[in-house]
């Protein structure tokens, strides 16, 4: 499971803004706060846990997540927010961008519920139980409430009443506060009560032409997605098969459930190739191995899949430049 960069954005403006030393949680971290701006950038879920554990130790402050909400910047959800604008109802818009929500989040489970109950959207930040994700939730159904607010210039203001998967670290009225509604807390999962009458609200907006364009645009976001994935699971593949003698395309093909012509399709769509994949898994193996590990070099030939030494060391020095034997050497002299 991974998120956007574009969520680690958002709360990396609200951290700065509400003055908290970001440096530092990076450095205990170990992150690379200039890969932040990349929205290509997904990270994986579990990290979130880790985060918000240094987070809180580095502010002191245990609830943390809701103390950022009023410092959190709208969220551009772009092709999604596009979405919503060009769609003729409230209703319709959530449905129809709720279908590309892996474009924010493999891990976050949002769902529009409308019943004689009246009108919730039920929110889970994470499948992973770990006390710190409670931020993540905590953000995330703010967000989604100023988000509902821009998308309907503010009719979806306040709503109803808010529940969160949680329980409270701070007064209730902080909570309330922060949310301009009723809260309450403990629940299986949180949700965002609301007026039923705004699923009908109609977007001055709606243009069925650019709903269409944004559909297709939306629609080829999340295949490209898909086609990283396809990456990342060939990747694995390698990982567990590369020092057999038969590691060939048709056997990866067979491995992630794809016909061979299928997987070369996909990976060119992608803009790769099995070959290249294989290489640049190779050389990425190899530097691993010779810079952190006490591998021998016979070994490390085995491993990378290669048969003869003499055919691993050209290979590495025409991707490196550097011998084997040089790159060990130089990286331990650095």
């Amino acid at each position: 499971m991974r998120d956007s960069g574009q969520f680690l954005l958002v709360v990396h403006e609200a951290m700065v803004k509400a003055g908290i030393d970001v440096d530092a949680i990076y450095r205990k971290l170990g992150y690379d706060a200039a890969k932040l701006p990349l929205k290509e950038l997904r990270t994986p879920h579990q990290q979130q846990a880790l985060f918000w554990q240094i987070v809180e130790g580095v502010t002191g402050d245990a609830d943390i997540g809701l103390h950022l909400c009023p410092h959190l910047p709208l969220f551009r959800g772009e092709v999604i927010e596009y979405l919503m604008f060009s769609s003729p109802t409230f209703g319709e818009g959530i449905v129809r961008a709720l279908k590309y929500l892996r474009l924010i989040s493999d891990a976050l489970s949002v769902r529009l519920v409308h019943n004689a109950d009246g009108a919730r959207i039920g929110v889970i930040g994470s499948a992973l139980e770990a006390p710190q994700l409670r931020h993540t939730e905590i953000c995330v159904v703010y967000e989604l409430i100023q988000f509902a607010r821009s998308v309907t210039e503010r009719h979806f203001d306040p709503p109803l009443k808010v529940k969160l998967r949680c329980s409270a670290r701070s007064p209730q009225a902080d909570y309330e506060q922060v949310f301009g509604c009723p809260v309450e807390f403990d629940g299986s999962e949180s949700e965002i009560w609301f007026d039923p009458a705004l699923l009908e609200y109609r977007s001055p907006r709606w243009d069925p032409d650019l709903l269409r364009l944004h559909e297709e645009l939306a629609q080829k976001r999340l295949s490209d997605l898909h086609r990283r994935d396809l990456v990342e699971q060939i990747r694995k593949v390698l990982s567990q098969r590369l020092e057999l003698e038969s590691c060939d395309l048709d056997d990866v093909a067979r491995e992630v459930g794809l016909a061979p012509r299928r997987l070369r399709f996909e990976l060119a769509r992608a803009g790769t190739s099995f070959s290249q994949i294989v290489t640049d898994f190779r050389y990425a193996l190899a530097r691993r191995l010779l810079a952190r590990t006490e591998e021998s070099i016979d070994n490390i030939v085995y491993l990378t899949g290669f048969s003869e030494p003499s055919t691993f060391y050209r290979a590495f020095k025409r991707w490196s430049g550097l011998t084997p034997v040089q790159f060990r050497e130089r990286h331990r002299a650095g």
